[in-house]
């Protein structure tokens, strides 16, 4: 064998093993890609969802009674409530008179809604 034949040997089989490692290397490249790929989409894809109503949600307004007078924050519950002590249904949503600096009687709910009076209210 000659010294040129011995090179184009050894240079064919350097070629052969870079190509080799170069398809290698695309795999590595490829399955690296894929995994950072779905490490970046799993939490959109799988996040956890809240739950459909949470406590801090709940709309809570004042109710005063028509008998007493006296004021309760409770949950919204609708235009007549029961009083949490005497059972019977006598507490109404209430709103706030500056003038006088009690609580009163308000209008119906669907009114209170257009006027922007019901909102959330963070419970502790």
């Amino acid at each position: 064998m000659t010294q040129k034949q011995m090179r184009c040997g050894t240079e064919t089989k350097l070629f052969t093993r870079r190509r080799f490692l170069m398809k290698d290397m695309r795999l590595w490249g490829a399955i690296l890609g894929l995994a950072i790929a779905s490490w970046l989409l799993y939490p959109s894809v799988f996040a956890k969802r809240p739950p459909a109503v949470e406590n801090d949600d709940v709309i809570v307004i004042h109710y005063v009674c028509r008998e007493s007078g006296k004021v309760f924050e409770l949950p919204l519950a609708g235009e007549c409530c029961e009083h949490p002590k005497t059972g019977r249904q006598t507490l109404v949503p209430a709103v706030y008179d500056a003038r006088q600096k009690k609580w009163r009687p308000g209008p119906p709910l669907a009114e209170m809604r257009q006027m922007g009076l019901l909102s959330s209210v963070p419970r502790d």
